[in-house]
């Protein structure tokens, strides 16, 4: 058969990200040749999709007429949370196979037999963990994710993710450090922790923290997804403290809410005073950290005032950034059944906080304009270099340095959360596994 054309497309989260990779890992052997999904005439399209909020359902409905509309005779696979959730309505939408998450490790074998090619043990996953082994890096080969946890106990009362992704499953330190070794091999610099709650990972026996430390002491530089704040610890801030800027200084703690009341009425395992003191202790111990954050506007029962407790504990915490989203309800939920928030009040709190995120965010990277940043080189575009700071800021530059090698780099201009300016020298580092010239 000619080479075949295969599109593949992920929304939602980093496991989502990973889970993907593995899938072009296993269809490997048949060489696809990896095509956006615009450019058509593709044999083969899988999205990988989300269901975290109606946006995101929407979102992967969109794509599945998108891939149709483009190539009308693809074989299209649904896989990921929303192919969980409806998969009869994504059936009636023109995809030819929905995959379940429960299901994932059968999508080689759906794909390969689609094909008429053998789906032997080789080309199968060997157990329900899937997006552990072999992969293919589809969108960076400096910086790779790597999924050491899925699953949820929490039952947050507005969160339908645990029904979804099923109970906690963790994935054994060795057999991750293993798959850390082989990114460092194939050039990777940068390892980015991923699970649905990454912080509850008992696959070592000193849990994140463990794991953690081990990848920094192989030379890998480590950064961290979300995590629960109720699952970040001392342990693994003094590994972050004592590492850092190579475990990179910078935490996603999902807050929802600044309300003590709606905190422990929609299951958070928290309280305002332990993210408070959380946050305050990173800030103390971890040079250059920094904070990004969730927060929900117009949670069930939310009062005007419960609104402001919000505004007023964002600034106190100082994030670099607030994701922001508006109150949905989720269908079998427990806060769907809750007095509902009027939905135009929902959207105002939202543009007041979104307000506020723009102010805090303004007032965390002005003090770089003009200043030194260290950047790990990721990609060029256009004549300019592009990459991340320890504290997750994107920089575009000019100058001569290579991909995977770390710069320093001189702020000149500040547009949103890109830092703009042009290259000072190359930090000397250890770098065992540069990519070539570009």
């Amino acid at each position: 058969m000619e080479r075949m054309r295969a599109a593949f497309r992920t929304l939602g989260c980093k496991v989502n990200q990973v889970e993907t990779e593995a899938l072009l890992g296993f269809l490997k052997a048949l060489e696809p040749e990896v095509v956006p999904v615009e450019a058509g005439g593709a044999d083969l399209v899988v999205i990988n999709s989300c269901a975290v909020t109606t946006t995101a359902e929407a979102d992967t409905r969109k794509e599945v007429r998108r891939a149709r509309r483009y190539n009308p005779h693809a074989f299209i696979v649904v896989t990921g949370c929303y192919a969980e959730l409806a998969p009869e309505a994504l059936r009636e939408l023109g995809a030819d196979a929905v995959v379940p998450n429960a299901r994932k490790a059968e999508l080689p074998r759906v794909i390969l037999e689609r094909f008429g090619l053998p789906a032997d043990p080789i080309t199968t996953p060997p157990n329900e963990f899937w997006g552990a082994g072999e992969r293919g890096l589809l969108n960076n080969y400096v910086r790779a994710f790597l999924k050491v946890q899925d699953g949820c106990n929490a039952g947050c009362a507005y969160c339908i993710i645990p029904r979804l992704r099923g109970r906690e499953r963790h994935r054994g330190h060795r057999d991750a450090l293993a798959e850390a070794g082989a990114l460092l091999e194939a050039g990777v610099q940068e390892i980015v922790l991923t699970g649905v709650r990454l912080g509850s990972y008992k696959g070592h026996p000193r849990g994140i923290a463990g794991l953690v430390e081990e990848l920094a002491l192989m030379g890998a530089k480590v950064r961290l997804s979300s995590i629960e704040p109720e699952d970040t610890g001392d342990e693994l801030l003094r590994v972050m403290q004592r590492f850092a800027p190579q475990v990179r200084p910078h935490l996603h703690l999902s807050l929802q809410t600044g309300s003590g009341r709606l905190l422990a009425l929609m299951g958070r395992r928290y309280d305002k005073n332990y993210y408070r003191e959380l946050v305050q202790k990173a800030y103390d111990w971890i040079p250059g950290f920094a904070l990004t954050t969730d927060v929900i506007a117009g949670l069930p029962t939310e009062t005007e005032a419960e609104h402001q407790e919000t505004l007023s504990f964002l600034e106190e915490v100082r994030p670099s950034r607030v994701h922001v989203f508006t109150y949905t309800p989720r269908p079998k939920t427990r806060a769907a059944s809750l007095p509902q928030v009027p939905i135009e009040v929902r959207k105002r709190r939202n543009k007041e906080l979104q307000a506020l995120a723009a102010r805090l965010a303004e007032a965390r990277v002005r003090p770089k304009l003009g200043g030194m940043v260290e950047v790990l080189v990721e990609s060029f575009r256009g004549g300019k270099a592009y990459g991340h700071t320890p504290d997750y800021y994107e920089v575009e530059f000019t100058g001569q340095a290579r991909i995977g090698q770390t710069a320093w780099v001189r702020v000149e201009a500040i547009e949103g959360y890109t830092l703009r300016g042009a290259l000072e020298a190359i930090k000397q580092e250890p770098a065992r596994y540069l990519l070539p010239v570009v």
